[in-house]
């Protein structure tokens, strides 16, 4: 999996430091990954397949081709059929929310939440 990250960073003719920024891993990070020291985290690798329209089974298991409408975007797509683009984004962004985020979420969720309905 480390090669083939590597390769849609040559692919789109990225450093490691500008590929790194734009899915939100320091160059260290992202070189330990290519070089197969450390492996990527599955949100890193939904990022990855989303930002730069991967096959999530090829970067995965090296299965199809690279290129290619990301699998949840096909499934967002085909749920969503005839909606705006905003829903859309909204769910593409939950699914590529950190463990962080959850939290940050929960608590906005409570903030505009109507008085008295709780769980």
């Amino acid at each position: 999996m480390h090669e083939r990250i590597r390769q849609v960073r040559k692919f789109y003719g990225l450093t490691l430091e500008r590929f790194g920024e734009k899915i939100g891993l320091k160059k260290s990070v992202l070189s330990r990954i290519e070089n197969g020291y450390s492996a990527p985290q599955e949100q890193t690798l939904r990022l990855i397949c989303r930002v730069f329209n991967v096959s999530y089974a090829w970067l995965k298991d090296g299965v199809g081709e690279m290129l290619g409408e990301t699998d949840e975007d096909d499934a967002v797509n085909r749920l969503m059929l005839g909606q705006d683009e905003f829903p859309k984004q909204v769910f593409r962004a939950l699914a590529a929310m950190p463990p962080e985020g959850w939290d940050a979420l929960r608590k906005l969720i409570d903030v505009i939440r109507e008085p008295g309905i709780r769980e």
